[in-house]
C-alpha cells in the first residue's frame, strides 16, 4: 500500500549468534505474507513496552492486508493524533487514511483525506478511482488523461474499465501488460485461443492478471474461456480465495449449483480470512437462496450483489414491495439492477394496475436491451424481448427470442414466454409444441398456461383436447374463465359440439341470457353441419360424424334438466332429422 515506507530497523538481541539467525524478523513474516504472524510479533513488541510509532504503523498495515479496514483505520487515526510524527509517517498518513476510507466505501471522507496528502502516483490513482465512485465525469476524464504508461496506472485504468462494464477494454489492457512482460511475435495478431496458450506457458510474472482477465471473460458470459484462464493462476496458487471463488462461479454457470458449492466449500474455512463475505454470499446463491434471510441482510453494504440478490429472493417469495424497498435507495447502475427494477414494476402493475409501473418496466428492460454492452448478450436480448412483450409488439418479441432459443431448449420459463408470443402472432401449432414441452408444475398449473394451451388446441382444430382441460379444471377458480374462452373460440372455429358443451356448462353455472344464446347457436351450428354432411353424402348415407355430434348436442338440451326454452330448438331439428331419416 505504501511503496516508499522503510523497513523497520532490527533490534539488537542478546544471546548467541545462532539464536539471532533463527529468531524470525518482522520482515520474514511480511515477505511470506503471514500478516497474522506479523501482528503477533507487533503485539508482543507493544506488550514488551515498545512505544515506537512504527509498531503501530505496521500494525495498521497488517490489518489492512487482512481486509480488516476498519481496524486499520482506527490505528491510523490513533497514529495521526500523536503530537509528533516521523516525517516519513507524516507525509503518508493522510494517504493511508484515504485508502482505508476508500475500501470502507466512505468516499467523501476518502476525498477529504486525499486532498491533504502530498502529490505522488498513488494519490493520483486514488483520485482517479474516487472520481469514478463519486460519478464526477469531468475529474475522471482529467485523471484518465494524466495516467502514465506504467503498470500501476494501467492496472487502475483496467479496473475502472471493468467497474464501468467495459470488459473488452479491460482485457486489452491486461493482455498488453502480460505480453509486454514476455513479448512473442507469433502472438502479435492474437486471438483468444492463441492468447490462452501463451499465458498457459508464460512465466509466473504478473500471474494475478490471469484472474482479472478471467473475471472479464466471466462478465462477458465466456465461462469456459474464463475457467481455462483462471486455471492458469490456480495451478500456481491453488489456495487463492478470489480465483477459487471465480472457478466456483464458472461451474455454477456451466453446470449447476451443487458442483459450484462443492468447489467453494474448499475455501470457506477459517484459515482464509480474506473474501469470506463474498464466499458466504455466493454459497447462498449456489444453494438457490437457502439461508438468504440469515446471510444477505448483513452483507448489503459489503458485497454489492447482496442487495440485488436479496431483492430477487423477495421477488421469488412474491414480496414486490419489500424488493422495491431494497432497490430504491440506490439508482440502477448495473444490468441486473435494471432487470430487477423492471420485474418489480411488472409485479406491482399486476397487483395494482398502475400504468406508471408498466412504463417503468418497459423503460428499464429497454435500457438494458439497447445498451452497447448488453445488446448482443443473451440477457440483453431477453430484456429487449420483454420490453416489446409488455408493449404487445409480439412480432418483435419473436425476432429476439428466435435469436437465442437454441440456448434455452429445455428452459420451461423461456418456452412458456416463447409460446405466448407465438399464440399472439397466430402460430398456434408451434406454440402448442412449446407449451407441451413445459414441465414445471408451477407454470402448467397457471391460468395463463391453460388458457394458451386451450386456445392452441381449438385453433389447431383439436377442441376436444381443450374440453378435457376444462373438465379437469372443474371446481377451480379458473374454470369459469377457461369455459368462456373455449366456448367462444370453438364457436368461432366452427367446432360447435365443444362450444355447445362449454356454453351448456356456463349456462348451468351462471344462467345469464348470453350463455343460453351461445348454447342455442352452437346446437344450431351442429344441425347445420349435419345438414351439410347429409347433402354431400347423399340419401343412402344416414350416419356420419356430424350426425353423431348433433345427437350429443341435442342430448344437452333434453337431458335430466332440460332448458325451459329448449323445445323451440329441438322440435324443428327433430322434424328435419325424421324427414331425412337421420336417427338422432
Amino acid at each position: 500500500m505504501i511503496l516508499s515506507r522503510s523497513k523497520p530497523a532490527s533490534e539488537s538481541r542478546s544471546g548467541s549468534s545462532s539464536s539471532k539467525r533463527n529468531f524470525p524478523e518482522l520482515e520474514d513474516y511480511l515477505l511470506k505474507r503471514d500478516y497474522v504472524g506479523a501482528l503477533t510479533m507487533l503485539e508482543f513488541l507493544a506488550a514488551d513496552g515498545s512505544a515506537d510509532v512504527w509498531v503501530r504503523v505496521w500494525t495498521a498495515w497488517c490489518w489492512f492486508h487482512l481486509a480488516e479496514y476498519r481496524r486499520a483505520l482506527d490505528v491510523y487515526l490513533e497514529v495521526k493524533a500523536r503530537e509528533t510524527l516521523d516525517s516519513r509517517i507524516g507525509d503518508t498518513i493522510d494517504l493511508d487514511l484515504a485508502v482505508c476510507y476508500f475500501y470502507l466505501g466512505m468516499y467523501a471522507e476518502s476525498q477529504e483525506a486525499v486532498e491533504n496528502a502530498p502529490k505522488c502516483p498513488l494519490k493520483h490513482r486514488l483520485q482517479f478511482h474516487l472520481a469514478h465512485k463519486l460519478g464526477d465525469e469531468e475529474v475522471l476524464m482529467a485523471a484518465h488523461a494524466a495516467l502514465r504508461d506504467v503498470p500501476e496506472d494501467q492496472l487502475s485504468l483496467a479496473a475502472v474499465h471493468y467497474l464501468r462494464g467495459h470488459y473488452q477494454e479491460a482485457i486489452d489492457v491486461y493482455k498488453k501488460l502480460l505480453l509486454d512482460r514476455r513479448y512473442n511475435k507469433k502472438y502479435e495478431n492474437d486471438n483468444t485461443i492463441n492468447w490462452i496458450r501463451f499465458v498457459t506457458n508464460a512465466p509466473s510474472t504478473y500471474m494475478a492478471l490471469n484472474v482479472y482477465v478471467a473475471l472479464c471473460y466471466y462478465k462477458l458470459d465466456y465461462y469456459d474461456v474464463s475457467q481455462e484462464v483462471v486455471g492458469v493462476y490456480l495451478a500456481h496458487h491453488p489456495t487463492s480465495t478470489v480465483a477459487g471463488n471465480l472457478k466456483a462461479c464458472n461451474l455454477f454457470k456451466l453446470y449447476n449449483g451443487k458442483s459450484a458449492e462443492n468447489e467453494l466449500k474448499q475455501i470457506s474455512s477459517d484459515q482464509h480470512t480474506f473474501g469470506q463475505d463474498l464466499v458466504k454470499h455466493n454459497l447462498v446463491v449456489f444453494k438457490n437462496g437457502e439461508g438468504a434471510l440469515k446471510v444477505l441482510p448483513g452483507l448489503i453494504d459489503v458485497v454489492p450483489e447482496a442487495r440485488l440478490n436479496l431483492a430477487g429472493y423477495k421477488l421469488r417469495r412474491r414480496e414486490p414491495l419489500e424488493a422495491r424497498a431494497l432497490l430504491e435507495p440506490l439508482p440502477p447502475t448495473s444490468p441486473l439492477h435494471y432487470i430487477l427494477r423492471a420485474v418489480v414494476a411488472v409485479r406491482l402493475y399486476n397487483d395494482t394496475g398502475d400504468e406508471e409501473q408498466m412504463k417503468t418496466a418497459m423503460q428499464s428492460f429497454h435500457v438494458v436491451g439497447s445498451s452497447a454492452a448488453e445488446c448482443d448478450t443473451i440477457p440483453g436480448r431477453q430484456c429487449m424481448a420483454s420490453s416489446y412483450f409488455l408493449a404487445s409488439q409480439f412480432d418483435e418479441v419473436l425476432v429476439y427470442l428466435n435469436s437465442i432459443k437454441s440456448f434455452f431448449i429445455n428452459d420451461d420459463t423461456f418456452n412458456f414466454n416463447y409460446a405466448q408470443a407465438k399464440v399472439a402472432t397466430g402460430l398456434y401449432r408451434e406454440a402448442e409444441e412449446s407449451l407441451l414441452g413445459v414441465r414445471d408444475e408451477a407454470i402448467t398449473g397457471s391460468f395463463t398456461y391453460l388458457a394458451c394451451l386451450c386456445r392452441c388446441h381449438v385453433m389447431n382444430r383439436e377442441a376436444h383436447l381443450a374440453w378435457e382441460i376444462c373438465v379437469k379444471s372443474a371446481g377451480t377458480p379458473d374454470n369459469f374463465a377457461l369455459l368462456q374462452l373455449v366456448a367462444n373460440d370453438s364457436y368461432r372455429m366452427g367446432q360447435f359440439l365443444v362450444a355447445a358443451k362449454a356454453f351448456h356448462m356456463l349456462d348451468r353455472l351462471d344462467g345469464g341470457p348470453e350463455m343460453w344464446e351461445g348454447l342455442r347457436g352452437a346446437v344450431c351450428g351442429c344441425a347445420q353441419a349435419a345438414a351439410a354432411e347429409r347433402a354431400r353424402a347423399g340419401a343412402d348415407q344416414q350416419r356420419g360424424p356430424a350426425a353423431a355430434e348433433l345427437r350429443e348436442a341435442l342430448a344437452l338440451l333434453r337431458g335430466p334438466r332440460p332448458h325451459a326454452r329448449a323445445d323451440h330448438i329441438t322440435r324443428p331439428i327433430l322434424k328435419w332429422a325424421q324427414q331425412n331419416r337421420i336417427p338422432i
